[in-house]
């Protein structure tokens, strides 16, 4: 029987996570060099030192890596907003440079990431699980907007964060086939037209 460590976990657990983050930086450290397209699954298995079946166990191909992708930044953005004074637009712009920057950064790598996570048949299903710690993170924002009195109460934060999340989305893949394109004055609009409407104040 594996047991717990002191930050959580069994022994096990910690280890495939280990494992999980080691064929990721791996991945992207390669990427880098060769492109997405001149890395295959078995250059990833090579470089961290693990069999192919280990790198199915974790990702199902290269496009899966996307999730990782985001939940690294998901979880250092979760981090900084712990002590983040600032009302709930100033924290989704927050979280939407951060993954603007981490995406420009990793530019032609995420694009073709993207386009070939989009093409995939089973992209329905496995969409809400790419995005899901994003989700979070939006709904805890949405939540703490709510009780502060910034946003309307009555609406559910999760499927407010879901809305909003998935027009990111939407920009992100637009994005990807019109690499030459600005998508940040898009995405900051979206956060504007979400918090205050489309209706001419009066």
């Amino acid at each position: 029987m594996d047991e717990a460590g002191p930050g959580g976990g069994t022994r096990r657990a910690r280890k495939k996570e280990r494992t999980r983050r080691e064929i990721y930086r791996t991945a992207m450290e390669l990427f880098s060099v060769r492109g997405y397209d001149g890395v295959t699954i078995e250059d990833i298995c090579a470089g961290a030192g693990v069999a192919k079946a280990t790198f199915f166990l974790h990702f199902e191909n290269k496009a899966a890596l996307i999730k990782e992708f985001n939940d690294e930044i998901t979880q250092s953005l979760a981090e900084r907003l712990a002590g983040h004074e600032g009302d709930t637009q100033d924290q989704l712009s927050l979280i939407l440079s951060a993954f603007e920057e981490a995406w420009e950064t990793n530019g032609p790598v995420m694009q073709k990431m993207l386009r070939d996570f989009l093409d995939q048949p089973t992209l329905i299903a496995t969409a809400a699980a790419v995005n899901e710690s994003i989700v979070d993170l939006v709904s805890a924002i949405v939540r703490r907007g709510q009780e502060r009195g910034e946003l309307r109460p009555g609406i559910a934060p999760e499927l407010a964060a879901m809305a909003i999340v998935s027009t990111w989305s939407a920009i992100s893949a637009w994005w990807a086939e019109h690499p030459e394109a600005e998508a940040e004055l898009a995405s900051r609009q979206i956060i504007d037209i979400t918090l205050n409407g489309l209706k001419k104040k009066a």
